[in-house]
């Protein structure tokens, strides 16, 4: 078999519910090529379909159980404070470490869940996890310099997102999700002809962005729909997915004859819905949780620890930040680590973790796990993980009585490995259509009904108007692809094996993905079947994520602007 090169394309939280119709009027002809000339599918993410564990799967071929990386946090062991995860935190190999190994030549560009970069055959540049340009975030580590002396300026990722309030804001970050999206085309383009690669995978995270503040102007369907607003925005985000496929169609006129491209999102994307859900309070009312008793009326603390908040999500500079969370490193632990409540933790059996609500999960406060954990394992635990996925699926709707939770996944039905001891015990479907958004703790609310409808307008820069979906987009074309082709099923950790046949190499057997042969011509796969091979170090050993109390305040800023944290 002739090994094929590659270019995988990421359009982070891109949906076939915008592609396709823009595609089918020839809005976003490269994209409509691509389609027509190859074979796509609805690729189904990680659950829940976050940016981490997503893009994390893509380039590992395994489950969260396997590579260990479930969300934006993970719980730090024997506490209830958290830490940010990176690419330190991922525990499998990467497919361009495999293919590094076999010298094969990889060029990696802005793929999340890289930071610290790998040392790989070629090189790789750091993606939304890397604190800022003045990090170490480049491999070799000069090459950040090459880059600027090449194209100039280039930016990671949008700062200050979380400042829209208003139309000049709005407009100075479109204009800055257009400028380092142009900017990060340049830098793909010069690369892939300086550095000629086997493997290249560049990533655009406009799409994603853009989606989750600007989705309540584009689609009147959505409950806090602005028409007024829709006059001047409506066309936002088409404007970046415009934006995205120009630059597609610029990488593939650099591209050598025969190379594959893949275009590939980590997640879907939808509206956001306005039935808030007080979840705390719903596990409090029903008897797993309990709140301090000083937090009826605020304690000096706590009202310290929101001052504290507050100027950490001000304008100050990220460095002022920093040195400010220094001074009080004890109460912003305090007020990310638990609910704005403060809970009681020797009479609380279940809790969320109120720091990190985009993407809500259930934790069982067990015995041996959390320093208070007061919940045995064994029969104890099984028989309150059943009571709770009963009490959270009689939620209903208080408008059309319709269950709120779709679904409650215990982690044993979506992961294996030996990291599932990292897993939230209870997972919640929130990405579903007419879900639910999870609000924090309020002391004001205890006793007050846990769901409530929203129809204030979205407050720009802090309310997200769009929200995931599980499934996002796989196209592929060229070589013995087929053409003119929709899978029925494919989903995102088949997207790493898939690529290493294509390029001639054998699949590690503990890989969970499969690849896509229904994609390609039976010829080809009948004469080039795919081969397997015992990978023993496939396993990597946890590092430290390198995050300095600086770098940790500019991935908090970060994350707070895109409106993941609250």
């Amino acid at each position: 078999m002739q090994p094929y090169k590659l270019l995988v394309i990421g359009m982070d939280g891109a949906t076939f519910d915008l592609i396709l119709p823009w595609a089918s009027e020839n809005r976003l002809p490269h994209l409509a090529s691509l389609i027509r000339k190859g074979t796509s599918a609805f690729l189904r993410s990680t659950v829940p379909p976050m940016t981490p564990p997503a893009w994390a799967s893509f380039f590992t071929g395994k489950n969260p159980g396997k590579h260990g990386v479930f969300d934006f946090i993970e719980l730090k062991p024997g506490s209830y404070d958290f830490r940010f995860t990176n690419g330190g935190s991922v525990q499998a190999k990467s497919l361009w470490r495999l293919l590094s190994e076999a010298q094969k030549k990889v060029g990696i560009l802005n793929v999340p869940m890289t930071y610290p970069p790998e040392r790989v055959n070629g090189y790789l540049i750091s993606g939304l996890d890397a604190p800022d340009e003045k990090s170490s975030f480049t491999y070799p580590p000069d090459l950040y310099k090459t880059l600027r002396e090449a194209i100039g300026d280039y930016q990671i990722d949008i700062r200050h997102l979380g400042n829209m309030r208003g139309d000049r804001e709005r407009d100075l970050t479109l204009q800055a999700f257009q400028e380092i999206e142009e900017r990060r085309g340049a830098a793909a383009r010069f690369l892939m002809e300086k550095y000629p690669a086997d493997l290249t995978v560049v990533v655009f995270n406009a799409t994603d962005q853009v989606q989750h503040h600007f989705w309540h102007y584009m689609d009147p369907q959505h409950p806090q729909h602005d028409p007024v607003g829709a006059k001047k925005y409506g066309q936002a985000i088409f404007n970046i997915y415009r934006q995205v496929d120009e630059q597609i169609g610029n990488l593939l006129q650099t591209l050598p004859e025969d190379t594959l491209v893949f275009v590939v999102s980590d997640h879907g994307a939808g509206a956001t819905s306005n039935l808030g859900l007080y979840l705390n309070h719903y596990l409090h009312q029903i008897g797993l949780l309990n709140f301090e008793n000083k937090s009826l009326s605020k304690s000096w603390l706590h009202q310290s620890a929101e001052k504290v908040d507050t100027l950490l999500r001000s304008t100050l500079s990220s460095k002022q930040k920093a040195r400010l969370a220094r001074l009080f490193p004890r109460l912003r632990t305090k007020l990310e680590s638990w609910a704005a409540a403060p809970l009681d933790w020797a009479s609380t059996r279940a809790y969320v973790n109120e720091a990190y609500i985009f993407s809500p999960s259930i934790w069982i406060n067990l015995k041996g796990r959390r320093p208070q954990g007061v919940v045995e394992p064994g029969k104890e635990y099984e028989a309150l993980i059943q009571f709770l996925i009963e009490k959270l699926y009689q939620l209903k709707d208080p408008d059309t009585g319709q269950q709120v939770i779709k679904k409650v996944y215990r982690k044993e039905e979506i992961y294996h490995g030996r990291y599932m001891d990292q897993a939230p015990d209870l997972i919640l479907s929130w990405w579903e259509e007419n879900s639910f958004t999870v609000k924090t703790s309020q002391v004001e609310r205890i006793g007050l009904p846990v769901l409530e409808r929203d129809t204030s307008p979205i407050v720009g820069g802090r309310d997200l108007s769009g929200a995931h979906r599980l499934h996002g987009i796989l196209i592929m074309s060229g070589g013995p692809i087929k053409q003119g082709l929709t899978l029925s099923e494919a989903q995102i950790i088949d997207v790493a094996p898939t690529i290493l046949y294509l390029m001639g190499r054998p699949i590690p057997e503990d890989f969970d993905g499969r690849v896509l042969t229904e994609a390609m011509e039976e010829a080809f796969t009948r004469e080039h079947p795919p081969k397997y091979q015992q990978d023993k170090e496939s396993q990597g050993e946890r590092s430290d994520t390198g995050y300095s109390e600086e770098d940790m305040e500019k991935i908090r800023e970060r994350l707070q602007g895109i409106g993941y944290l609250d």
